[in-house]
């Protein structure tokens, strides 16, 4: 999921209604946050790593479905604690595969 056409911020997680959704991989739909499975949690911690995303806050707005607000609110904190260290864990990763990239580049 890249950035938006004309460099705007991709919304992941919304908050409408009183209801959580996510945003289903390279579309514009949108599905109940209880739905996720893990092929599409996978979608959104590669969109969020390699694109300018946005989320609703949940401290901000409320979740009226209890299980909606328990996995909103762990996916939420948990993109959000990556995020500051996003940087790092990026550097980190493409150093554990610096050399096997160079390895097979070279091939």
């Amino acid at each position: 999921m890249p950035t938006m056409k004309g460099g705007k911020v991709m919304k992941i997680l919304r908050i409408k209604d009183n209801n959580g959704y996510f945003r289903v991989s390279d579309s514009d739909q949108w599905r109940p946050i209880d739905e996720i499975d893990k092929d599409e949690l996978m979608n959104l911690l590669d969109c969020f790593l390699n694109s300018d995303v946005e989320m609703d806050d949940i401290e901000e707005k409320s979740l009226s479905n209890q299980a909606q607000q328990i996995i909103y609110r762990s996916i939420f904190e948990k993109l959000n604690n990556l995020k500051e260290n996003k940087s790092k864990f990026k550097d980190e990763s493409e150093r554990m595969y610096l050399s096997e990239t160079q390895k097979y580049s070279q091939s």
